[in-house]
């Protein structure tokens, strides 16, 4: 999808993550992964406001598509490129969630591709201690839903101890995309939706605590990234935001937008 306002006003390519499509970033309401949908993940939110309508508002030109469900970030990164290039503009900023922030920087690396910022929402740059445990019981995991199958190489690829995360963090690739800047933003709360006055995540914080991966806990990680995975190596201490917020909210909260909006500022 593309809505673009004026030749002369500056682009924001808007990436999604693993598992969703472009909805998120226009109508998270309808957007749903293959488990659960967004509306129930947000049904507490008082406000949703999507991402795109708030770029439109600072007339911004948008652009967005949908990854293959199946892509490798390789492949996706190939069709960021052609994406961009059909731009045609040197006044571009990346803004990608998740899975996304990867793809946007393994595109910069294999394609010498410059936006003016790549702007981040827990990205699991150092990949996913959730996708390590995905791996480790994938078995199980498939007794109880079969169609996982057709995620099994893109979680595979987002594992801490990954071929593709290791490459893209090496010295060589990194010198690639330095002189980028780096924006980094996430989020150290597990809470979701609640059930009445219960919060799963929550309870399970409390009972299992240090025994849980650092996704998994309360001020370490957003359910799905930790906080220290979220922040890439070229990302320097002042490019680094943290809030209470979780994989899904981030998406939408205004604290999150702000520091976006003030990013954009400064860099379009």
């Amino acid at each position: 999808m593309i809505i673009k306002i004026s030749d002369n006003n500056p682009w924001v390519i808007l990436i999604h993550g693993f598992g969703v499509t472009e909805k998120v970033w226009f109508s998270p309401l309808d957007e749903k992964t293959r488990f659960i949908s967004f509306k129930t993940l947000l049904k507490d939110e008082k406000e949703v406001i999507p991402f795109a309508e708030r770029c439109n508002k600072n007339m911004l030109n948008i652009a967005c598509w949908t990854q293959n469900i199946t892509s490798t970030i390789d492949e996706a990164s190939g069709e960021l490129k052609k994406l961009t290039e059909s731009i045609q503009s040197e006044n571009i900023i990346y803004v990608a969630h998740s899975r996304g922030g990867l793809v946007a920087r393994r595109a910069i690396q294999r394609y010498n591709l410059c936006p003016k910022a790549v702007i981040c929402l827990s990205t699991p740059h150092k990949g996913s201690g959730f996708a390590d445990k995905v791996m480790k019981y994938r078995k199980f995991i498939k007794l109880c839903f079969n169609s996982i199958d057709d995620f099994m190489l893109s979680i595979d690829e987002l594992n801490t101890k990954s071929y593709i995360i290791k490459e893209m963090n090496s010295d060589e690739n990194l010198a690639l995309e330095k002189h980028i800047p780096h924006f980094d933003i996430c989020g150290d709360t597990t809470e979701y939706f609640n059930f009445g006055f219960f919060n799963v995540m929550r309870s399970i914080n409390r009972l299992l605590d240090k025994r849980l991966i650092e996704e998994w806990r309360e001020g370490f990680g957003d359910g799905f990234v930790s906080i220290g995975s979220a922040r890439s190596p070229l990302t320097p201490n002042e490019n680094y935001f943290k809030l209470p917020v979780n994989h899904a909210n981030i998406l939408i909260d205004s604290r999150v937008w702000a520091i976006v909006n003030n990013i954009l500022s400064q860099c379009l």
